[in-house]
């Protein structure tokens, strides 16, 4: 459990890197970006009202989602410590597969950067950064793994 935290907060410190350097939007911020469209516009100013306006409302879901990822990286190393054999190729295969499945989710929200590039190259990047996002994750866990 300890070695999926170590790997929660390496995630999360990766995701926030890219986010500064690269403009790499974080997970949260594509997933807003992507289903907020859909919820109407009286529910969403509802919702606004009880989690006590804009600031404190994008505030809660950026600290919901960390806490979500800690979360989620304990479970997981729980899970990964009770397996055996082929470790590494099945948490990689797992983090492919999680890759490809935000791809087709977040598509449309991929062209989204904060350093200005053009939507094509910024689809590209937000998608490498993904795809570094779980990779950092994987290896983050093992290496935490054998350490601890």
């Amino acid at each position: 459990m300890r070695a999926g935290v170590i790997a929660a907060l390496a995630t999360i410190l990766t995701a926030a890197l890219l986010r500064l350097l690269l403009g790499v939007p974080l997970p949260v911020e594509l997933v807003s970006d992507r289903f907020l469209p859909f919820i109407p516009v009286e529910l969403f100013v509802g919702m606004l009202g009880i989690f006590g306006g804009p600031i404190l409302s994008k505030q809660l879901a950026f600290y919901s989602s960390f806490l979500g990822l800690l979360a989620t990286g304990a479970l997981i190393g729980l899970l990964s410590s009770r397996l055996e054999r082929r470790r590494l190729a099945i948490l990689a295969g797992g983090a492919l597969g999680l890759w490809l499945v935000a791809l087709a989710a977040l598509w449309p929200a991929l062209a989204s950067n904060y350093r200005g590039l053009p939507p094509g190259q910024a689809t590209l990047v937000t998608a490498a950064g993904l795809l570094v996002i779980a990779a950092v994750f994987v290896v983050s866990l093992a290496v935490a793994e054998r350490r601890l």
